[in-house]
């Protein structure tokens, strides 16, 4: 495949995109804004979503979830399960393109990687939960790490996204109750689904 200028914008993009995450997520100065406290960074984030979606690129933008998607549902607050993630190894995502359910957006976005430059990475959506109760419903995939260089234009891409793996990593990791059948996640990104 040959590269054209715009195909190089966008990976030039992705890798400076890459660069500003490690920092935000691992540097000793940023780390705060990735923990349980840093909810205030939801709103700009989501608002960041759709200002670059509209005027960059539409992958940038919010985008629906699909039911496949899917994990499980976590009791307790919002609160509390973004402390059950924090202390299980998770960091919030500040630069998380926006998911909606239904026209609603997520109330957080979370990742996993074993190492700051790995090369794959668990990413976790939040949502209120529809049952009315104290709960929080996770949807997730597994996907190209966002913040690692060599591999942030395939995660741009959603190349290499595997919402199965995601799916079943999420269900192995934390104690999700499943409490909706939904179709089964395909072996590949969200919009296989």
């Amino acid at each position: 495949m040959v590269d054209t200028p715009t195909r190089l914008g966008t990976r030039a993009v992705a890798v400076l995109g890459a660069a500003v995450g490690i920092v935000i997520q691992y540097a000793p100065p940023f780390r705060w804004a990735t923990g349980p406290r840093s909810r205030w960074i939801e709103p700009l984030r989501a608002r960041m979503s759709q200002l670059l979606g509209a005027a960059f690129d539409d992958r940038a933008g919010p985008r629906s979830v699909t039911e496949a998607e899917y994990a499980g549902t976590l009791g307790g607050s919002l609160e509390e399960v973004e402390t059950l993630l924090w202390n299980r190894g998770f960091r919030r995502n500040p630069l998380s393109r926006l998911k909606t359910r239904d026209g609603d957006p997520e109330v957080g976005s979370w990742v996993y990687r074993p190492r700051p430059l790995a090369e794959r990475q668990l990413h976790l959506i939040l949502f209120r939960t529809q049952a009315g109760r104290d709960a929080v419903d996770v949807y997730a995939h597994a996907e190209p790490s966002s913040v690692n260089p060599f591999v942030a234009a395939a995660h741009f891409d959603a190349a290499g996204q595997n919402v199965a793996e995601g799916v079943e990593r999420t269900r192995n990791r934390l104690p999700l109750d499943v409490v909706r059948e939904t179709p089964d996640p395909p072996e590949g990104p969200w919009s296989a689904a």
